[in-house]
């Protein structure tokens, strides 16, 4: 164990790329960190579970200070080596994760190398909830403000407007609109750059 200064955490349920991070994220500034080095395995159960940690870890690491804020909550640092994760801690659970920008995790991943690896038991709850599979965030906003388009265009009746976008998707033609509905609805269970093609197309229309 050791600690790292002055580094910025963006808590989310999910890991988010540091190139993915947005001005409007609630991105904390850490001024004192503790950092411990781990297993390859318990990063990866962590990144995919919602965990439970030992409090024979947990009692080791004090209440953080985000922002000059005293908080309910620990927070620290793991690694493998590899890569580096932020961890928000509420009653031995882990809340919250994040990455760090690319040369603060650079720092932290130096630092590693001197120090011991620390052995942490943990109970797996439960998997993650995550529908990103490999989308970025722009693309997750696209396909969930798609969803909503066609949803609204099919409760709304706007036949047309349906029609164009399945022939803009497929091709095709076709006048069954319960079969289209659902067609481009299922469609975006494989989101693909056709589907950025048709949220253009919405967007353009919008702002004619």
């Amino acid at each position: 164990m050791s600690y790292i200064y002055d580094i910025l955490l963006n808590f989310n349920k999910q890991l988010i790329e540091y190139f993915e991070w947005e001005d409007t994220d609630n991105i904390k500034y850490v001024k004192k960190i503790m950092l411990f080095k781990t297993s390859t395995e318990v990063i990866k159960d962590i990144t995919h579970y919602e965990v439970i940690l030992d409090s024979s870890f947990t009692s080791n690491i004090p209440k953080y200070e985000l922002n000059n804020n005293r908080e309910d909550g620990k927070i620290c640092l793991l690694t493998d080596e590899k890569i580096v994760i932020g961890l928000l801690i509420k009653n031995n659970k882990v809340e919250l994760i994040s990455r760090l920008l690319l040369d603060e995790e650079y720092e932290a991943l130096e630092t590693a190398n001197h120090i011991t690896t620390t052995k942490i038991e943990y109970k797996k709850i439960k998997k993650r909830n995550s529908d990103k599979g490999n989308l970025t965030r722009k693309e997750l906003a696209i396909k969930d403000n798609l969803l909503k388009k066609i949803e609204s265009l099919y409760k709304r009746k706007k036949e047309e407007e349906l029609k164009y976008l399945y022939y803009e998707y497929t091709n095709k033609e076709n006048n069954n609109i319960d079969y289209i509905y659902n067609y481009l609805k299922n469609s975006l269970i494989s989101f693909n750059k056709n589907h950025i093609n048709l949220y253009n197309i919405l967007t353009m229309s919008n702002n004619a």
